[in-house]
């Protein structure tokens, strides 16, 4: 008889996010074949404390990790390198691809270094003059902490009256606020598969009932229409996902990702690749695989296969 592979499923975490990442966790333990795999969750408490799973993990001889953590600690490389540290294998991106991804001011520069096209902006911190960034960018903007994901602390701001309380707010959830010009046009995400050779899943078109792609919106499935494919034409689709394997890689992700952009008049903008996506019931890359064939647990089993041993 096969031995199982011994996974340990880690959640939680001290970012904003902590309750998606538990509900993503726990959709990956019960979507888990149980004839494959013996399954271990491990929710990491509010405070980020690791001193308890470090112990579950040393203890029970763990083959890998399924890595089910969004935001901070758990999509920024901090996880990522405590496993390295501990020489066990783990899904998803590394940790130089994952503090890039997590990071949208440096994430920015890459996508811009390969030839793909960004909203135009400005980086702030806790000096920043609301003069300065409103001449240089036309109304209205977006405000997004540079370092938080889920549309944590995220602003549209319409008047110059509101930007300073916006920034204010993304600052909270991070050292470096974004301002970006704001696109009017089609949004998108396409999720990725894969390392050397990854491959673009079905893309998916995203309509929202709110102003925007908010934190209410993305996990409200009565707030957001998803749509898959995307209703647009075959050649933009090929387009679409060239352009997010062109920023996965620029990152040098690897396993899984989803990237998000927006399409006006043709033209693709790259916003952000998301290095852990949601695994809820109500997330897109669930939804995008289901498109191209693969049930969850298949999906699953993809993103184990593609986990490898950290570098030496």
């Amino acid at each position: 008889m096969k031995k199982k592979l011994k996974v340990a499923v880690i959640m939680g975490g001290n970012s904003p996010e902590h309750d998606i990442s538990v509900i993503s966790g726990n959709e990956v333990v019960k979507n888990l074949e149980k004839a494959k795999y013996e399954i271990l969750p491990i929710t990491i408490p509010r405070n980020g404390n690791m001193s308890n799973p470090n112990k579950i993990i040393q203890a029970n001889n763990i083959d890998m990790v399924f890595v089910a953590m969004h935001g901070a600690g758990g999509e920024d490389g901090k996880i990522q390198s405590f496993l390295e540290l501990m020489n066990i294998p783990y899904t998803g991106s590394g940790v130089l691809a994952s503090a890039l991804a997590m990071d949208k001011k440096f994430s920015k520069k890459m996508f811009a270094q390969a030839g793909l096209t960004v909203p135009v902006g400005v980086g702030v911190d806790k000096n920043f003059k609301v003069e300065e960034i409103w001449k240089k960018l036309s109304p209205p903007v977006f405000v997004k902490p540079s370092t938080a994901g889920s549309s944590v602390g995220v602003s549209k701001v319409k008047e110059k009256k509101d930007l300073k309380k916006a920034i204010v707010k993304a600052l909270k959830y991070s050292n470096e606020a974004i301002v970006d010009e704001f696109i009017q046009g089609t949004e998108v995400t396409c999720a990725i598969l894969g390392n050397e050779n990854p491959v673009a899943l079905p893309v998916i078109e995203i309509v929202t009932k709110n102003e925007f792609f908010d934190f209410e919106a993305k996990y409200s499935e009565a707030l957001t229409e998803e749509i898959v494919p995307a209703r647009i034409n075959p050649r933009l689709t090929k387009k679409v996902q060239a352009t997010a394997l062109t920023a996965y890689e620029a990152l040098g992700c690897r396993g899984f990702g989803r990237v998000d952009m927006i399409i006006k008049n043709g033209k693709i903008y790259v916003l952000e690749v998301n290095t852990i996506p949601g695994l809820t019931p109500a997330s897109l890359l669930p939804k995008a695989a289901r498109a191209s064939g693969l049930s969850f647990s298949q999906l699953l089993d993809t993103v184990i296969s593609l986990a490898v041993l950290p570098t030496p």
